[in-house]
């Protein structure tokens, strides 16, 4: 957690443990890690960024302003915000690493854990 620049109190730390302990079992993989984090990882960044401010950039990127940022949409903000084109397949691994519910878009919280982890 600290890797990612969250910085968690002795009792957040024990409420997380005990977390894992209970809706865990005590083993935790990957995915559990990030619906464990998600929530405190969007909440910090926003904390730092300013809502406003990172509304403002996901709006960048939703261009038919649905919510979603789809892989066409993602395809032009690399292109027009980015300045780069994207080999074949890279965009598709981009938005895999990014789409953790996996329903094939980036929606406001995916966009705000991109922000906090890379």
């Amino acid at each position: 957690m600290r890797t990612m620049g969250y910085m968690p109190t002795e009792m957040e730390l024990l409420e997380i443990v005990q977390q894992i302990k209970m809706r865990m079992g005590g083993l935790m993989d990957f995915e559990d890690f990030v619906e464990l984090m998600g929530p405190r990882m969007m909440g910090e960044t926003a904390d730092m960024l300013g809502l406003k401010e990172l509304q403002s950039a996901f709006v960048q990127f939703d261009l038919d302003g649905d919510g979603n940022i789809n892989q066409d949409e993602m395809k032009e903000a690399v292109k027009s915000l980015l300045g780069e084109k994207l080999k074949k397949g890279e965009l598709e691994d981009i938005l895999k690493e990014l789409d953790i519910n996996a329903d094939g878009n980036i929606d406001f919280e995916e966009f705000v854990m991109m922000l906090s982890i890379h």
